[in-house]
């Protein structure tokens, strides 16, 4: 109630012909927790049109996306979404905070968004705040790196710390993966200069983040759903049509062949890379170069290598990372601190070009917008032209990894899907 009426003095104020809802999201794949998401944050906004900032090929996960940006964004516009821009690669394989700040950037970077809507397992905004803010204490900060330093993971770590200085009633959030990237969401929108964007969060109605498919539930994870469909079980009352009908069209067989070719891939870069080197990756340091290179020529899979190499210090998630960020080549040094340099659109409805069209005749967008990069890439700056190859490279070794079609589906030959 709060929110919706402050977006009504928002809309009078400035006389606005649109309410704009902003959502970051992985779609990975858009399933119908997501529509849940959507429609529920769209009525309790009183929003009229949706724009979503959408990881890329790769997600946070440290894994390849279900099927390519393109059709995902596509089957957002198909469901409801207006408009998709992507997350650059160096956010995507970021740490929460690194995503988190990236997506709300981008967001807030359109400006014609009014509101920013995510789902948590609590939907409780006003301690989700709280925590945030909390979180912010320099004394925090300092004992979990202290924490770290005796061997402990970040994400423990970072419980061990607030139960310290603020109590234990907030455990269980700081264990909930939405919960946690809710928080650096709300952080990220603290640190936006002169925004009057409002904040807005859904209570998630879906089973757990990674749990597993249960058909007796109403919504599914989006992992489940993939493991589910790798395991040939039928997933159809959980997703939009579109969206089954692209993630289905890798087989197991065609499944294999992929991570197979990922694991050769990553095993080539780390021949390549010492352990100091493997190190200077955003998700390397603390000693985690030396075990990769000490376990990955006995290893068989990727999934073997990442087990392997897990440990009390180094979660699954971020070996994960790390090693896509290997494979690609994001150094520490190249993209420390940085912030989305354009506004890359990947696809949009007619309600998305005119919101499109209004932010660059009142010039409301505070970023370059990018839909032929062929073209477009001469107006950015070198730092700009250094996240956007790493784009384009991150989408080529996509589709080598997919077995897809190098020049078809390259980002250089690719345009925004206008529907």
């Amino acid at each position: 109630m709060k929110v919706r009426k402050q977006l009504l003095q928002k809309k009078r104020s400035n006389n606005y012909l649109m309410r704009v809802l902003g959502i970051v999201a992985e779609y990975n794949p858009l399933h119908n927790g997501h529509l849940y998401q959507i429609n529920k944050a769209k009525q309790e906004t009183d929003a009229d049109a949706v724009i979503v900032a959408l990881s890329g090929d790769y997600v946070q996960r440290g894994e390849l996306a279900s099927a390519n940006k393109w059709v995902r964004a596509e089957s957002a516009i198909k469901n409801g979404i207006d408009a998709v821009f992507e997350i650059p690669t160096y956010a995507c394989l970021g740490n929460a905070s690194v995503y988190a700040s990236a997506g709300i950037e981008l967001l807030a970077a359109t400006g014609v968004v009014d509101v920013i809507s995510f789902g948590s397992e609590s939907g409780n905004l006003e301690e989700l705040t709280e925590i945030a803010s909390n979180m912010n204490d320099g004394r925090i900060c300092e004992r979990i790196s202290e924490l770290s330093k005796d061997g402990h993971s970040y994400p423990r770590a970072r419980a061990i710390a607030y139960e310290e200085f603020f109590g234990s009633d907030s455990n269980e959030i700081l264990s909930r993966p939405n919960d946690i990237l809710a928080i650096e969401y709300i952080k990220a929108h603290s640190s936006l200069k002169n925004s009057n964007i409002v904040l807005h969060a859904v209570k998630r109605e879906s089973s757990g983040y990674s749990a597993a498919f249960d058909n007796s539930m109403r919504f599914q994870s989006a992992s489940g759903i993939r493991q589910a469909i790798r395991d040939e079980i039928d997933v159809s009352d959980f997703m939009p049509e579109d969206s089954l009908k692209h993630v289905e069209s890798y087989s197991s067989s065609m499944q294999d062949k992929v991570d197979g070719n990922l694991f050769n891939l990553i095993r080539y870069a780390l021949i390549n890379l010492s352990a100091a080197e493997i190190d200077e990756f955003p998700s390397g340091g603390e000693g985690i170069g030396g075990r990769l290179l000490e376990i990955y020529t006995k290893c068989n899979t990727f999934e073997d290598l990442v087990i392997g190499a897990k440990s009390k210090r180094y979660t699954y998630t971020r070996i994960s990372r790390l090693l896509m960020q290997i494979l690609l080549g994001i150094k520490r040094r190249d993209f420390d601190n940085a912030s989305p340099e354009y506004l890359r659109l990947l696809a949009a409805n007619e309600t998305g070009r005119q919101l499109i069209r209004r932010a660059k005749k009142e010039e409301l967008n505070k970023l370059p917008l990018l839909t032929n990069i062929n073209r477009e890439s001469n107006i950015l700056s070198l730092f700009a032209k250094k996240q956007l190859l790493l784009d384009i490279k991150a989408a080529d070794t996509y589709n080598i990894l997919a077995i897809n079609d190098m020049y078809k589906e390259s980002d250089r030959v690719k345009r925004p899907t206008m529907l």
